[in-house]
């Protein structure tokens, strides 16, 4: 009974361990997400500004075309933006996911434990019981002599 408890034990530290993993895997994803958004943020902002240099050194006034121009390159780079946030979002999510199933899977772990425990000790306690009883029948002589007058009743019939 120990031993399947200790193994229950056991088994729902490791569950408890990978679940302490897929946290700090979920958010490390998130961190790096921030990180890489904030990176391709900083990015487009120096191409747009090199864009609006380029229009006005050229001496293209930032007006028609060209304010087009850098409208949807700046709609683009927050789209990049946004895909990237999205992207660590989803990975650190399917993190978290796996952290709460691995909590689940170790308290399973130790409920079965102890249900295997428990039937054990009743498995137990009931083959005592049978053989006590067993016993109680072989030495009763007053069940020896009910098994044999009902043997002998029955032999008339």
């Amino acid at each position: 009974m120990a031993g399947q408890v200790a193994g229950a034990s056991a088994q729902s530290a490791s569950y408890k361990s990978q679940a302490a993993y897929a946290d700090r895997q979920a958010q490390m994803a998130a961190e790096k997400g921030n990180y890489d958004a904030n990176l391709q943020s900083r990015s487009s902002d120096r191409q747009l500004a090199s864009m609006r240099g380029q229009y006005l050194s050229s001496g293209i006034a930032l007006s028609g075309s060209a304010i087009d121009v850098l409208q949807d390159s700046a709609t683009e780079a927050s789209l990049d933006e946004q895909a990237i946030r999205y992207g660590a979002q989803v990975q650190s999510d399917n993190y978290r996911f796996q952290s709460g199933l691995a909590r689940s899977n170790a308290k399973s772990a130790m409920t079965g434990g102890y249900m295997g425990a428990l039937a054990t000790g009743v498995n137990a306690f009931t083959g005592v019981s049978q053989t006590n009883q067993q016993r109680t029948m072989i030495s009763n002589p007053y069940t020896q002599y009910q098994r044999a007058r009902s043997g002998a009743i029955q032999g008339m019939f």
